[in-house]
């Protein structure tokens, strides 16, 4: 039997609130929840509930160039090791002929910022970030809670999208802290001691 069209403006009407409300708890509930998984969101990480952890991220950022001072093609990222002696930032920045990028390191002993400028060569930042955006591409999170390890917290511009994350799941923030150390590690040392040598056993391991 055919519809009438009064029927068919019912069915709209009824998908598009399902649509809406759909749309409504995304963002009330899945996308703070998916935060809360350390799952990669789009916007800054300012979009991120408080907590200590972004706070102290927040902070040392302070210390690199804001997103918004650089290029289409960029990162920012802070990592915090529970134990660690330092924790660091990193921004990279490239326009497509060069990468720059800015280190501060955190002395967590005597409170003091060291900074210094380093550059990547085109290749080098293409490996890096191409390798990062497959890691951050589509993670959605880790319902496993940890008490330490190495907290990370990002800022991806990639034209005008941004995305972000933070967490410190052992099965993905310290794969991204392995990377950082493997590519940029070479010209930051510091960035070393986020390495993980045995990393891709423990992603073979029940804790993944």
């Amino acid at each position: 039997m055919a519809m009438n069209g009064s029927t068919i403006r019912k069915r709209y009407i009824v998908t598009a609130f399902v649509l809406i409300l759909s749309a409504i708890a995304y963002v009330l509930v899945a996308r703070p929840m998916l935060r809360s998984m350390g799952a990669t969101t789009y916007g800054p990480l300012s979009s991120h509930s408080k907590d200590i952890i972004l706070v102290h991220a927040e902070k040392l950022l302070m210390n690199v160039p804001p997103l918004s001072d650089l290029s289409d093609d960029s990162l920012r990222f802070v990592a915090m090791p529970s134990f660690g002696d330092r924790w660091m930032a990193v921004s990279l920045s490239s326009d497509g002929s060069r990468a720059l990028g800015h280190l501060a390191v955190l002395d967590r002993k005597t409170g003091k910022v060291s900074k210094r400028a380093f550059r990547l060569t085109e290749p080098e930042f293409d490996r890096f970030t191409a390798a990062w955006d497959a890691e951050t591409g589509n993670y959605w999170g880790a319902l496993s809670l940890w008490a330490d390890g190495t907290s990370l917290g990002f800022e991806r511009r990639r034209g005008s999208t941004i995305t972000s994350g933070i967490g410190n799941s052992p099965c993905h923030y310290d794969v991204l802290g392995d990377l950082a150390a493997d590519h940029i590690g070479p010209h930051a040392e510091e960035l070393t001691d986020l390495s993980v040598p045995y990393i891709d056993r423990f992603l073979a391991s029940d804790h993944c």
